[in-house]
């Protein structure tokens, strides 16, 4: 369980803007700003944007950064159902 929680928390290789991003962007963005992990694991994890947000507000209030956090999740996604 430990190693599971110190792969969230490791920091990501920096890539460029245009790559796409995905679940692990979703998790940097809410660590970086002190969200707790497993609240942050099941947002990335919901099944949309706005219960990406919800799970997220609903602890943080409103906040900016679950934004980008939950639209970092859903690119990814996007640009898989695309192919």
């Amino acid at each position: 369980m430990a190693l599971v929680v110190a792969g969230f928390l490791a920091p990501q290789a920096a890539t460029a803007s245009a790559a796409p991003r995905s679940f692990s962007d979703c998790m940097d963005i809410a660590v970086e700003h002190d969200a707790d992990v497993w609240i942050a694991h099941d947002a990335c994890e919901s099944t949309s944007i706005t219960a990406c947000y919800r799970i997220f507000r609903d602890e943080y209030g409103r906040q900016e950064w679950a934004l980008r956090a939950c639209k970092a999740r859903d690119d990814q996604r996007s640009d898989a159902s695309a192919s």
